[in-house]
């Protein structure tokens, strides 16, 4: 997941691309169900995320060129685990339904 995620980054500076609005950006725990040996759980999140991927001066007069602006929300099931080196590390995060252009999170 992080490989993953890293190479999405890397892109994006590749490309001279900020992310602006990150206060826009949140998660929620909203469960954690741990493993019988406790090595392992899998913590719903719900997320809305609000910020912006932009193209720094790249629209008209020097404006910010928006490359990706919708609001999205939803959950997801991050399958964590402690690994043998006493670090917990997330492997997956697959959606649980689908995603929604209103903000689903309960009220914080």
């Amino acid at each position: 997941m992080l490989t993953v995620n890293t190479n999405r980054i890397n892109e994006w500076n590749a490309a001279g691309y900020a992310v602006v609005d990150r206060d826009q950006f949140r998660y929620e725990i909203e469960r954690v169900e741990l493993s019988d040996d406790g090595r392992a759980a899998v913590v719903t999140v719900c997320f809305a995320d609000g910020s912006k991927l932009v193209d720094p001066g790249a629209g008209p007069d020097g404006a910010d060129l928006v490359i990706d602006g919708t609001f999205t929300s939803g959950r997801e099931a991050w399958d964590v685990r402690l690994d043998d080196d006493g670090v917990w590390r997330a492997y997956d995060a697959p959606l649980v339904g689908a995603t929604e252009p209103t903000d689903v999170c309960a009220a914080t």
